[in-house]
Parts: C-alpha cells; sequence; structure tokens
C-alpha cells in the first residue's frame, strides 16, 4: 500500500515537473512571437525578422520549483523592442554593436554597456537607444556615421535624466527636471525650504493602525516618492542616500508620520535643486588609488535596533560610487558595526577597483580605507577569538589577510576631517 501510494506521488511529481516545462516553453515562445509581431505591425514590413538565442528577448521565464495554483500564465500583449520602443532601433542596436566590434572595440567585462578600444584611449558607453564616446571622438564619428548615416552626433547635454554641463576642467551632473516633478506631484512647488533631509531628532517608527487609516485618506502613491528620491539618491546627490533608505523601508505599510518626512525632504530639495554632483579630478592627485570612506551607526533603528552602515568612493577626488542601508545582524557594539561598514566596502570595491584598471589599462595601487573608530583598527592589527566571537573573527582575519597582502589600506581619520557629511547619518547640511 505504501509502495503504491509513493509510487502515485513519484507519478504526479514527474507530471508536474512536465506540465511545468511545457508552460515555460511555450511561454518564451509566445513572447519571440509577440516580439516579432511588434516588429512586423509597426515597421509595416513583411519580411522575417531572425531572433536568435544570443540576443536579449522581453521574457521573464517562471523560475524552476515554482508551484502554479491554476496551471495558467496570463501574458498582457505589450510590444517590447531592443534598447528602444522603436522597433527600427531594435534591428540598428544589433547593427551598431556588430559595427562597433569590427572597428575595434570590445565588450567591457566589468560593465556589458561599455565599449573599449583595443588601443584604450577611446571607450564608448552604451545606454538606452543612444551612446556616449570618450576618447577620440572624431574618428569614432566619422567610421559610424559613414555606417549609419541617419545618425546624429552631438555633445551630450544629457544622460540617462540627468543634465551633462561640461565645462573645461570639469563636469557637473544634475536632475532639476526631476526634483521639479517631484514637487508638482507632492503639492508644494511653492515652498519654504528646510536644511536637512529629515527633521532633526525625528526617528521614525512603524505606523499605527490609526496612522495608516489616516494616510490612506490622502490617497497618494508613497511608494512613487520615494522611487523619485531613490534615483536621485543613487545618481547625483549622496546627499540623500540615508533619508531615503530610511523612508524606503516603510514602502509597505507607510503611515502619515512618514508621510510628512517624504514632504520634508521634498522640502530639502526645493531649497538645493540647483546642487550638482561635480566631478573635478584634483590635479594634484597623483595617487593611483581609490580611497574608501566607510561608517556606521549602531543601533539606532528603534524598531529592530539594527545598526546603518555608510559609505563613498572617490577615485581622483571625484565620488564614483556611494551608498547608505540598514545592516543585516544586530551587532553588540559600535566596533562591529564599524566592521560590518568595512567589510562591506571591501566587497563594494573590488568591482570597482576591476571596472577603473580595465578602463586604465594598467593595475592601480591598493585602496585606502578610511574608518574612525580606533577599537576596529586595533582588533585588525591583533583580535583574539573564541567561541563567542567566531563570527567576527572570520570577518576580520579576511581584511587582516586583505592588508597583509597589501591589497587594501586602512587608515584612522577623524570623522571631521572627511570633508562631507557621514552617509551613515540622516543629517547632512551642505554648505
Amino acid at each position: 500500500m505504501i509502495e503504491d501510494e509513493y509510487e502515485d506521488e513519484h507519478a504526479e511529481d514527474e507530471s508536474s515537473e512536465l506540465v511545468d516545462q511545457k508552460l515555460r516553453d511555450d511561454f518564451e515562445n509566445d513572447c519571440i512571437s509577440l516580439m516579432e509581431e511588434s516588429i512586423h505591425e509597426e515597421s509595416g514590413e513583411t519580411e522575417e525578422v531572425e531572433i536568435s538565442e544570443s540576443e536579449e528577448v522581453a521574457a521573464s521565464l517562471v523560475p524552476e520549483g515554482r508551484v502554479l495554483r491554476d496551471r495558467t500564465i496570463k501574458v498582457k500583449p505589450v510590444k517590447y523592442s531592443y534598447l528602444s520602443s522603436d522597433p527600427e532601433s531594435f534591428r540598428m542596436a544589433m547593427k551598431s554593436k556588430d559595427h562597433i566590434k569590427c572597428i575595434n572595440f570590445t565588450q567591457s567585462a566589468a560593465d556589458p554597456c561599455v565599449y573599449i578600444h583595443e588601443d584604450k584611449k577611446s571607450i564608448i558607453f552604451f545606454h538606452v537607444d543612444d551612446l556616449i564616446v570618450v576618447g577620440d571622438v572624431k574618428k569614432f564619428e566619422e567610421l559610424f556615421l559613414k555606417r549609419f548615416p541617419n545618425s546624429t552626433a552631438h555633445d551630450p547635454d544629457t544622460l540617462l535624466g540627468m543634465n551633462v554641463t561640461i565645462e573645461k576642467d570639469q563636469i557637473k551632473l544634475s536632475q532639476r527636471k526631476l526634483i521639479e516633478k517631484g514637487l508638482e506631484l507632492a503639492g508644494i512647488k511653492e515652498c519654504r525650504s528646510v536644511k536637512t533631509p529629515l527633521s532633526v531628532g525625528v526617528q521614525l517608527t512603524n505606523a499605527t493602525d490609526q496612522e495608516k487609516s489616516e494616510f490612506k485618506k490622502l490617497k497618494i502613491n508613497y511608494r512613487t516618492h520615494t522611487g523619485i528620491l531613490n534615483y536621485l539618491a543613487c545618481r547625483t546627490r549622496p546627499d540623500l542616500a540615508p533619508a531615503v533608505s530610511i523612508l524606503s523601508s516603510f514602502n509597505q505599510a507607510p503611515g502619515i508620520q512618514q508621510w510628512k518626512q517624504v514632504i520634508h525632504c521634498w522640502k530639502y530639495l526645493a531649497g538645493t535643486i540647483d546642487f550638482a554632483l561635480k566631478l573635478k579630478p584634483d590635479p594634484l592627485d597623483d595617487s593611483n588609488t581609490l580611497k574608501h570612506f566607510t561608517d556606521a551607526t549602531w543601533a539606532d533603528d528603534l524598531e529592530t535596533r539594527l545598526s546603518r552602515s555608510g559609505s563613498i568612493c572617490f577615485w581622483k577626488a571625484c565620488p564614483v560610487a556611494w551608498n547608505s542601508k540598514k545592516q543585516r545582524n544586530i551587532t553588540m557594539s559600535s566596533t562591529e558595526a564599524e566592521l560590518n561598514a568595512l567589510s562591506d566596502g571591501v566587497q563594494e570595491n573590488k568591482w570597482i577597483k576591476f571596472l577603473v584598471e580595465e578602463l586604465w589599462n594598467e593595475g592601480i595601487n591598493p585602496t585606502q580605507f578610511h574608518i574612525d573608530n580606533q577599537g576596529l583598527l586595533e582588533k585588525l592589527k591583533n583580535f583574539g577569538s573564541n567561541s563567542k566571537t567566531k563570527h567576527l573573527d572570520i570577518k576580520m582575519k579576511l581584511l587582516r589577510d586583505m592588508k597583509k597582502n597589501n591589497e587594501i589600506l586602512v587608515t584612522l581619520i577623524p570623522t571631521l576631517k572627511w570633508g562631507f557629511s557621514r552617509l551613515s547619518e540622516t543629517l547632512s547640511i551642505q554648505p
């Protein structure tokens, strides 16, 4: 009896796997068909369009192991194309990438959107249905326009929603239009500005049922505002990073207090609408070194008692990467919180260093990590492990080995000498 039941269950599992596999295959074929129909319908052409396996298809397969309740997949017929909504750009994108390879550009191993010339003096960055060239622009323009005469070439003034201002010795990136759009969406286009992204001394906690109900009456999409703020923080406004990280943690169930802080953040942007991310290499900086600053709070989240990490990375005195995020585990000391921030920074630095070395075509010096915790620096030099500190010992030994092998340098620097506001804290008063 038991064997019969086992055989029945086993047969059902095999049947279920076959059904799931068939559904995945059918779904992929439907997506390819939709792509082909989209190209035919919008272009009006009747010629056959071949889509190879190497080309990206706008499809999302059902992950293996996922059980579908009704054994059906609802597909909304949407027209997609590669890199652009224009089907002609789909073809041109494929042709242009092939042409770029023919003129001795190879795809970057660190970033698939970047192509590097064999002489290492010219770089191409693809974005949406456009591209930016850095280096020998005239030669590339001549070759590209000869192959694609309908294309246009001009100095870049926008990039992925950012305004690009190119000056003699610097580049400025700003997002004034997006801020204006956000202020209009929040209904505070004309408002009095404030000096900080979040109210001073306010620590947000989970909203009560009454606060949630009060916010729902406003009929406002909270995620829309935090999404816009997050895009600003990730592109041109590192000063927003900690505030946006905190506000976004309440996306699931926001209340009226969280919404008030979103409005406060928009008021801060109203007063700093002309702030720009300035990329101005320091001519005196010949160190050929990435400089990474890491910091952390300690158990400042009143609900979870999790700490918050913040880091920023500079190359030639230009900020190239930054983040502010909540740590994953509760720490028993400020030194442990700082250790988590440093460990995360070291992991992120691996990709940044790999990209820089590929673009510069040479090895760079070990990354300099700057911390402001004396206890952490001492423990990196000499840390005694025991059964209660095994989780710390793993990270300590990794960082110590990297330091010993001259892969990283760790130095102590007072926070007041950092020269910018810490990304682990919510206050960010800019001059």
